[in-house]
This record gives structure tokens, C-alpha cells and sequence, in this order.
């Protein structure tokens, strides 16, 4: 496989996480929507619309940024089936997630979801995509349950 070819698959696989990563955005600005912050300024509603604004504006620099080099490596004008093929995984894997996640808790979803995007798009390692999602998982994890007191999906194991 060339060069060029490799440039473009990843600008590819670049734009549709951004436009994932924008969907998943809109969906956290839609659930924090219904919350509410009880009278106080800042309040369990204030870090998802914080995540939320976060997802969407690196999401969206994903996208453009990726739409950008791909224009700069287009050598060919057609998408191949091998890259609806990405496409389509990824958003199985995301809608996966979303179904799974109250089942067998954010730790392990969020494990899976990582750990499976990252193979998809070309990680070198399978074992290493896992365990980094694992760690960003329970990182982020602790962070809601633990520093701001914000439950997640336990699932089954308590994590």
C-alpha cells in the first residue's frame, strides 16, 4: 500500500471520528439539557455542558482539520468499500456502547468502545488499545464518581 493511500485512510477515518465525536457531543448537550443545577450557579448540569462544549469543538476541528489533509492526499476521487466498511463499525461500535453501557457499567464499555476504535482505526496493538482504554476509562471514572460526585453505570462488577 502507498504512501499517499495510508495518508488518505487515516484523513478518512479522522473525519468520521470528529463527526462521531460531534454526534456523541449533541447527544450529552441533549441529556444535559435535563438536568438540573438546583439554583446553584454551578450544579450537576455545569460538567456536562462542559464535556458537551468540549466533545463538539474538538470534534468539529477533528473533522475539518482531517477534511483539509484529505483533500491534500486525494489521489483517488472514489471512497472504497473498505473505508464504508470503517465507517460502518465505527458507528456499530458506538451504538454498541450506548446499548451495553447501563449493563455491564462504564468501566468495561468504555473499555471496549476505546479499545475497539482505536483497532479499527490502525492501532499497531491490540493489547496496549485495550489497557490504554481501560485506563482512561477508570481514570475518567473516578473522576465523576469520586472528585465530583457524579455516579456512572456501575454495571454488575461496581465499576
Amino acid at each position: 500500500m502507498s504512501d499517499g493511500t495510508d495518508q488518505r485512510r487515516t484523513a478518512l477515518a479522522t473525519m468520521i471520528l470528529g463527526a462521531l465525536v460531534v454526534v456523541l457531543g449533541v447527544v450529552v448537550l441533549v441529556q444535559a439539557l435535563q438536568l438540573d443545577n438546583g439554583g446553584l450557579g454551578i450544579g450537576p448540569a455545569t460538567v456536562p455542558w462542559v464535556v458537551s462544549a468540549l466533545l463538539l469543538v474538538v470534534g468539529t476541528v477533528l473533522a475539518l482539520r482531517a477534511r483539509r489533509d484529505l483533500g491534500a492526499w486525494r489521489k483517488d476521487p472514489q471512497t472504497s468499500a473498505k473505508d464504508w466498511k470503517r465507517a460502518a463499525v465505527l458507528l456499530a461500535v458506538l451504538i454498541a456502547f450506548a446499548l451495553v453501557v447501563p449493563y455491564l457499567g462504564y468501566v468495561v464499555s468504555t473499555t471496549l468502545l476505546f479499545g475497539t476504535v482505536a483497532i479499527v482505526l490502525g492501532a499497531p496493538s491490540r493489547v496496549r488499545s485495550y489497557v490504554v482504554g481501560w485506563c482512561v476509562a477508570v481514570v475518567v471514572f473516578l473522576g465523576f464518581d469520586v472528585v465530583i460526585g457524579i455516579s456512572l453505570p456501575a454495571g454488575p462488577w461496581g465499576f
